[in-house]
């Protein structure tokens, strides 16, 4: 257990108030509205040689990528924290926890080092597989693992379930990750190895998730009984997947022909839902159930085929995320000095830091030339402090 001073230090590392990126983002949407009508008729010439640099130094996405490496990240250093008391305990374990977890730099390294090891093969080598994760995956992936990992830990029926035993063994989060990989790949037009990583996965952790469906981050997926999920499927945020799930296509329809899963969804073990069909938010689909048509938000079916039971007396706003926010924060204003509350407000600032790149990034890839000289900006304003 940390002592006193040591969480305060902690928490000072990590509550750094209101950010170089967000002061940043604010001054660049302030100047964008400020901008001269000389400036916005700036010939697509002028835009294309700003996007396309002549040296790899000055491409964009390696700018964000070092603003990204700035942030502290509070799941990380629990977690590195968590591997040292676990070196107390378990001596014999050093060799893992140094190689995949004290030795790298950051949670996307540990994954893509714990990760390549395990999938690898003779066509494609550990080393490859940890150039080829860190490459392909963009800075709205590191937001959505980040978020499954948090939903590892806390969705999880383990008494002893901790950030580090879900990065190090919970082999759902590992499919999710190589999942994300491969979608990239697919979005890329590299299809061959999109199919070669969903193959590999498939044999490795018993979940077959075609690379171009659509999911979101904050999943908790068990891949103990086989997972299947398809190509036009689309999954939202916080949905829980457990072993045996099927999103699947009824052999009638052609084309988009997948579920579309929103937020909130509980699956029970074996579920099946088939065609392009609605699961509503919050909805529960009961082990053994074959849903074929659209189930409402909040609903409870089951039974083969699946009908609506019951309804979950839950808060529909609470799947949204400004509603979420807002009922942590009143929360935890009653219990100021909770260390769940703290280290969740750092964990919300961190994700509000991240969120502000990802939408850089997005700014970037529309082709927005300001974008690029914003973050240019931040980084030479950072290197002068």
């Amino acid at each position: 257990a940390m002592k006193e001073d040591e969480l305060d230090a902690f928490i000072a590392d990590h509550r750094h108030g209101e950010s170089l990126v967000k002061a940043w983002v604010s001054k660049g949407k302030q100047s964008n509205n400020e901008e001269d009508e000389a400036t916005q008729q700036q010939t697509a010439e002028q835009r294309k040689d700003i996007r396309r640099p002549d040296t790899y130094v000055d491409e964009p996405y390696r700018h964000l990528r070092l603003l990204r490496r700035r942030l502290p990240d509070p799941l990380w250093s629990q977690i590195r924290l968590e591997a040292e008391h676990a070196l107390t305990l378990e001596p014999d374990a050093g060799p893992q926890l140094y190689q995949h977890v004290l030795r790298q730099p950051s949670l996307m390294d540990a994954l893509a080092s714990i990760i390549s090891h395990e999938i690898e093969t003779e066509l494609m080598p550990a080393t490859a597989l940890r150039t080829l994760v860190m490459d392909q995956l963009r800075l709205g992936d590191d937001k959505n693992i980040h978020l499954d990992v948090v939903a590892s830990v806390n969705r999880s029926p383990s008494e002893d379930s901790t950030a580090l035993n879900a990065l190090l063994f919970h082999q759902g989060l590992h499919c999710l990750v190589c999942y994300r990989v491969a979608h990239r790949l697919w979005q890329a037009g590299r299809t061959g190895l999109a199919y070669y990583m969903q193959s590999t996965v498939s044999s490795h952790y018993a979940a077959d998730i075609h690379p171009a469906c659509e999911m979101e981050g904050g999943i908790y997926l068990s891949v103990g009984g086989g997972v299947v999920i398809g190509e036009t499927a689309r999954v939202g945020r916080g949905v829980t997947i457990l072993q045996g799930v099927t999103l699947g296509g009824t052999g009638k329809e052609v084309g988009d022909r997948h579920p579309k899963v929103e937020d909130g969804v509980l699956l029970h073990p074996g579920a099946t839902v088939l065609g392009n069909i609605r699961v509503g938010k919050g909805a529960v689909v009961t082990a053994k159930s074959i849903v074929t048509k659209e189930v409402p938000d909040l609903a409870r079916v089951s039974g083969v085929p699946a009908k609506v039971r019951s309804y979950r007396e839950l808060w529909l706003k609470g799947y949204d995320e400004d509603a979420r926010q807002n009922m942590w924060t009143e929360e935890c204003d009653l219990l100021n000095s909770d260390l769940d509350c703290v280290m969740g407000g750092l964990s919300e600032d961190y994700l509000v830091e991240l969120e502000a790149l990802v939408q850089m990034e997005t700014c970037i890839d529309a082709g927005d030339g300001d974008c690029w000289n914003t973050v240019t900006d931040i980084l030479n304003s950072d290197s002068q402090r």
